[in-house]
Parts: C-alpha cells; sequence; structure tokens
C-alpha cells in the first residue's frame, strides 16, 4: 500500500500525455539465465553463512515466478520536479478495477510480454515525449513478492523441515519426488529478521555499486535514492546501464525492450541449523548471500 501510495505521489508530478505522433513499443523479458553481470552473480552464488551451521547444499528452484508492484524507468525525479520523465509498466491506483496495480511475471520460461505503459510528463505528446531524447538513468523495481517452487532433497525422507509462511508440498505420484511452493520471505528471515526488515525493492542505475541502503531501518524522507522514503531497506544497483531513448518521428516506431534477469542456480542454500547435523527437521533454507547481485536490468532500443 505504501508503495501504491508513493507511485500516486510521484505521478502527481506529471500530467498523463496524450496521444499524437509516432510510436514507442515496449516489451519485456523476464528471465532465470545469468546475465552479463555473470562474474559477480557467480561470485555472490559461491559465498556463504557464517552462522546457520555447516552449509549442507544448494538448491536451484525449478519454477520461479513474480507478483510486482512497481515497474518503471525514469530520467530524474525530485518531487516539484516538472522536467522529469517517466515510463511506468504498473498503474499507481489502489482497489480501482479500471486500473492494473500489479503484475504476474514468469521468469523460468523466459517469458516475453508486449506492455502498454503509462508516461508521466509535462511535455507529452502522441504517448511520447516532447523532449527528443530522454535518458532512462533508473529502472526502479518493486516486487509484492517472488514464488519459487524447489525440490526437497531425498535424503529427507518423510522428515521435512518446516519453511513457514503457508507454503505448499506436493509429491509427484510418478517419482514420489517431494516439492515446496513458497515466497521469498521464508528464505529472508534468518538473515534479516521481521518482513519489515526485508529489502522491499530494487533501484537501478546511478551508482557504481550494489548494496543496501538504510540497513539499519532508519525513518528517512523521499529522496531520488530512496523514492519511497520510510524506513525499510532498498537495494540500490550497478546492474542497469542508462539508455538514452530518442522519441520517434511521425510515422516511425521504436521499441524499448528490457530484460530483466534473477539468475537462480543455486540460489537457495541449507545450513545444518542449531544441532549441526544435515537433513535433520531443524536445517536452514536460505537465499544465498547478496542474492541481489543476481538481479540485473538490460534496456535496448530497437
Amino acid at each position: 500500500m505504501k508503495n501504491i501510495i508513493c507511485i500516486i505521489l510521484i505521478a502527481c508530478i506529471f500530467f498523463g500525455c496524450e496521444k499524437e505522433g509516432g510510436t514507442l513499443s515496449h516489451k519485456i523479458k523476464y528471465s532465470t539465465s545469468p546475465s552479463t553481470f555473470k562474474s559477480v552473480s557467480k561470485s555472490a552464488a559461491e559465498s556463504y553463512y557464517s552462522d546457520l551451521g555447516t552449509y549442507v547444499t544448494s538448491i536451484t528452484p525449478r519454477h520461479f515466478s513474480a507478483k510486482l508492484n512497481i515497474m518503471m524507468y525514469y530520467d530524474f525525479w525530485e518531487s516539484g520536479d516538472n522536467s522529469s520523465h517517466m515510463i511506468s509498466y504498473i498503474e499507481g491506483h489502489d482497489n480501482d478495477p479500471n486500473y492494473e496495480i500489479s503484475l504476474y511475471v514468469d521468469f523460468s520460461n523466459n517469458q516475453e510480454v508486449t506492455y502498454e505503459p503509462i508516461l508521466y510528463c509535462t511535455d507529452g505528446r502522441d504517448g511520447l515525449f516532447g523532449q527528443k531524447q530522454v535518458s532512462m538513468r533508473y529502472f526502479y523495481f518493486v516486487p509484492y513478492y517472488f514464488i519459487q517452487e524447489i525440490e526437497i532433497p531425498e535424503e529427507y525422507g518423510d522428515e521435512i523441515p518446516s519453511l513457514g509462511y503457508e507454503g505448499t508440498y506436493s509429491t509427484d505420484p510418478i517419482t514420489g519426488k517431494q516439492y515446496y511452493k513458497v515466497n521469498q520471505l521464508a528464505f529472508l528471515e534468518k538473515v534479516f529478521g521481521v518482513p519489515d526488515h526485508h529489502p522491499y525493492g530494487y533501484l537501478f542505475g546511478n551508482t557504481d555499486r550494489t548494496y543496501i541502503f538504510n540497513e539499519d531501518c532508519t525513518d528517512l524522507p523521499q529522496s531520488e535514492e530512496y523514492p519511497c522514503g520510510g524506513s525499510q531497506p532498498l537495494i540500490r544497483s550497478n546492474k542497469y546501464n542508462a539508455v538514452t531513448v530518442t522519441m520517434p518521428d511521425k510515422g516511425e516506431e521504436v521499441e524499448m525492450y528490457s530484460t530483466i534477469s534473477f539468475d537462480t542456480e543455486n540460489l537457495i542454500q541449507v545450513y545444518a541449523g542449531n544441532d549441526n547435523v544435515p537433513y535433520t527437521m531443524d536445517d536452514i533454507f536460505v537465499y544465498a548471500p547478496n542474492y541481489w547481485e543476481r538481479i540485473s536490468v538490460k534496456l535496448e532500443i530497437r
């Protein structure tokens, strides 16, 4: 709810652009494949926690999807600034059936989706920005949750650890393999504590490193680095390179083609827990350290 209200406030800076002129089309691909930032992602996957017991094994989810709350590009944001340009793929209206307030996306199957986003600006025409060239310096990405289905290692037999958070167990009637489907909260609690201390979103661009912003959960105002304000941590990421979009002339078409990658290979790590004995009921399942290094965004102009 906080994020939806935030986007409404940001959007109030702008006026909706009216239709006239060329065509700016949009397509987004969701993938679990390693991105161009593979070297960093691999490093993150090979690191381990030291306070959860002996490392046991790693698991790659058999399926990975998400429900998204915010997904947008923008060039610059500051409250009251009328020169900014925003491309939002999710409408910021709450409890209104006439607007899309969330998106369900499938990373596992390399899903490609064509969107008709909302452009917010004060210089709009024909669904385009009046400014001929706009540099999309930021990509703001906030999921309600990530959903993963994992195979429970056969070494557990009938004693399956409880991962919590209303996950769903299932058994393959032919192979007898057991699976568990649950959101990311189950894998972050042992690392970050209560949900309000988990990173709520990801702001890509205009930084030379990837890190947790506001890790100590201080109540902070809205800012360009922290668009919605508040006290929850946010991931700031350099896994996106700014791209300048040139508005097409009348009769021309430009496609913004985005690839959002979340490298899920060995994403889930298993530790032996308090008894330090592997494959027992107190084993701990967590996201690999610095899992946010695995997420990247690439924008291409076609």
